[in-house]
């Protein structure tokens, strides 16, 4: 990959100072490579010798390049490369980092966990919980873990359901997003809205999967919900005996003839919101 770029030592210092610059003012690796191509004309240089100057300057007030010590200052200058690197970049993976720095992903991974101490923290999407949500919670499951100390099929007998929207532009495989510092970045995450995107409903139980159902419309309502319910998946599982329907408190839910049909097809065994298991938010 390095062939593909300039040598450090073919450098000027002018020209370093100049990457260094470009980077305190963009905050990007890409940029400052384009900004060097267009003003000099030629390849620019690597982006692990990009960092390696910024954090020279950082430490030194200088690019210019030092009397070597051996084995000790390669590493030392290898895990400020991975620092100003995920200083930029927190949520770069290692493979990523690895490849751009030039440096194994093995050690990658050691100097960041070991010699930076940081951390890879999950991104988690919530719902803002209101005062009054957390004590009906608590009431929400102390009755449900009575009613399982009472009854030890209890859990078995529910078909857990929800809907999830999957979008074309990647929207949110949050497995494989982590963001690495030594804190909690408490991190928004912005995407494209009104991407393309498909709709799909699922049920699950201890031994049987319900589904997956797939909407053809882009937007689910009430009518449409109930009609999935009705001619889908209440079909599927009215013949289990005790069987009990969970669903959250989404608007399509919380109509009244969803609620009714629910009512009809399993009386007093239905968890959600305004049902005879009430559901809290």
């Amino acid at each position: 990959m390095n062939r593909y770029h300039l040598h450090s030592n073919m450098l000027t210092d002018q020209e370093k100072a100049r990457c260094v610059m470009w980077f305190a003012e963009t905050k990007s690796l890409t940029q400052v490579c384009r900004n060097f191509r267009r003003e000099y004309n030629r390849q620019p240089p690597s982006r692990s010798n990009i960092l390696q100057w910024v954090n020279k300057f950082k430490n030194s007030g200088s690019v210019k390049k030092g009397k070597s010590t051996g084995r000790p200052r390669v590493l030392q200058e290898r895990v400020a490369q991975v620092e100003v690197s995920f200083e930029v970049s927190p949520s770069q993976s290692i493979r990523v980092a690895s490849r751009e720095l030039n440096i194994p992903k093995s050690t990658v991974h050691k100097i960041l966990r070991k010699r930076l101490g940081y951390y890879p923290y999950k991104l988690q999407l919530v719902h803002q919980l209101k005062p009054n949500d957390k004590p009906r919670r608590l009431a929400f499951a102390t009755d449900m873990l009575d009613r399982i100390d009472d009854e030890p099929t209890f859990l078995s007998r529910i078909c857990f359901s929800d809907e999830a929207s999957f979008h074309t532009c990647g929207k949110v495989n949050k497995h494989n997003c982590r963001i690495w510092g030594t804190q909690n970045p408490h991190q928004v995450l912005e995407y494209e809205r009104d991407s393309p995107k498909i709709n799909v409903w699922c049920g699950i139980m201890r031994n049987k999967v319900v589904g997956p159902f797939f909407f053809i419309e882009n937007n689910i309502n009430g009518v449409i919900y109930q009609d999935m319910l009705e001619l889908f998946a209440i079909p599927q599982i009215q013949g289990i005996p005790g069987i009990i329907f969970q669903q959250d408190g989404a608007p399509p839910h919380w109509r009244l003839d969803v609620r009714q049909c629910l009512d009809r097809h399993f009386p007093q065994r239905w968890i959600g919101r305004g049902g005879p298991l009430y559901r809290p938010a």
